[in-house]
């Protein structure tokens, strides 16, 4: 298996994963996200065994940091160490960079009560640790995890501004690890 750059050509593929994939209100345009691919703020990867389309990352990638903005594999690979074996992959891509992600966090009264915990014990299985920030994107509460790396709320407010420029004013907020299964959080 291998993760390399996305082409034009694999656009097509990805587009159709990331609907699939992705809630429609954790969807960002995906015409934004190729302009920023384009402008160098962010990657665009293809897992891939030989030629065969596994899934894909889109990084934004800024100084020591990166931000893993979308993650899927195809569902027919999904349970198969294909998502484990890729992230190990992008990590030796950004062997010294402080590598997040964001993640629903934990709620027992979400409707995808059990997806949101399986999906955190994964990531957890894969390296990531907890940091304590909670950020809220236009409603949609997500969790920031770090790949083997303690990420500072600094440095995570950094990256928004990078990504939304002078558009920056998505509330972000610390929260203790004791608190991140509030009823309030959904």
């Amino acid at each position: 298996m291998l993760i390399e750059k996305a082409c034009k050509q694999d656009e097509k593929r990805i587009y159709e994963l990331y609907c699939a994939s992705f809630p429609r209100m954790e969807r960002k345009p995906f015409s934004r996200i190729c302009r920023n691919c384009r402008n160098g703020k962010m990657e665009m990867w293809v897992i891939k065994e030989h030629t065969e389309f596994l899934g894909f990352f889109v990084c934004a990638v800024y100084e020591e940091m990166v931000l893993i903005d979308y993650f899927a594999v195809m569902p027919s690979k999904r349970g198969r160490g294909v998502g484990s074996q890729a992230l190990k992959l992008l990590a030796d891509i950004y062997p010294e960079q402080y590598i997040f992600l964001e993640i629903e966090p934990e709620n027992e009264k979400a409707s995808n009560a059990l997806q949101r915990i399986r999906r955190k014990k994964f990531y957890m299985r894969c390296g990531f640790q907890e940091t304590g920030i909670l950020w809220d994107m236009y409603g949609v509460p997500m969790e920031v995890l770090c790949y083997q790396k303690q990420l500072t709320l600094n440095q995570c407010e950094k990256m928004y501004r990078y990504l939304y420029g002078r558009f920056w004013f998505l509330p972000i907020r610390r929260i203790s690890h004791a608190h991140s299964q509030n009823s309030d959080i959904i």
